[in-house]
């Protein structure tokens, strides 16, 4: 199955480490109630979702537009590492407190990442707080089979090239070393179909 898919999550940022987790809202195909183990929309969330990610990325290269003594308007950030799509028929206790919990289940697709993230702060309102903007690609290293209503699938394909975006706002705790969280939503979807490299 080679679909797009729509998502929300978390990142955390600590020093050049960073830390990015959530669960799938949408899968192209897929009926939206088959994502989830409770049938009300009102109860779709971290805990009832069947299909969360986990990614560690770290950060390669960054850029300031004003740079200190002045107060920076904007930053961009660049980043590499790897993701992982984890499938649970019956969803564990998650929570966005603990990162980790959104690695239950088995491993259905891995990537390799690369991110950029574009943050215009909040100048003259509280320049620790921004917009923020990410993009990037990923080149898929496996996909293995899972069971979803009654249908055996994959998600992706291996050497699969896939292009996201999301968008966020990110509060940034500490300057140094830095430190911050961001919370975004954003989707992803196959670049025709073009492979990647392995």
């Amino acid at each position: 199955m080679q679909s797009s898919i729509e998502f929300v999550g978390r990142s955390e940022e600590v020093g050049s480490n960073e830390t990015h987790f959530g669960y799938i809202t949408r899968i192209a195909g897929i009926d939206d109630s088959e994502l989830f183990s409770d049938p009300n929309p009102a109860a779709r969330n971290e805990t009832t979702a069947h299909f969360t990610f986990f990614a560690t990325t770290t950060v390669q290269q960054n850029f300031i537009v004003l740079p200190p003594p002045n107060t920076p308007s904007l930053f961009e950030v660049d980043s590499s590492g790897t993701l992982t799509f984890y499938f649970a028929q019956i969803p564990p206790a998650r929570s966005f407190g603990t990162p980790t919990t959104f690695t239950s289940g088995v491993p259905v697709a891995t990537h390799t990442v690369r991110l950029q993230d574009v943050v215009a702060a909040l100048v003259g309102v509280d320049p620790s707080r921004g917009v923020i903007h990410g993009n990037g690609e990923l080149c898929q290293q496996s996909a293995t089979p899972f069971r979803l209503g009654g249908e055996v699938r994959r998600l992706g394909h291996e050497a699969l090239l896939e292009q996201f975006s999301s968008h966020g706002w990110t509060v940034r705790t500490s300057p140094s070393p830095p430190q911050s969280f961001t919370h975004f939503g954003g989707h992803a979807t196959p670049i025709g179909d073009q492979r990647c490299s392995m």
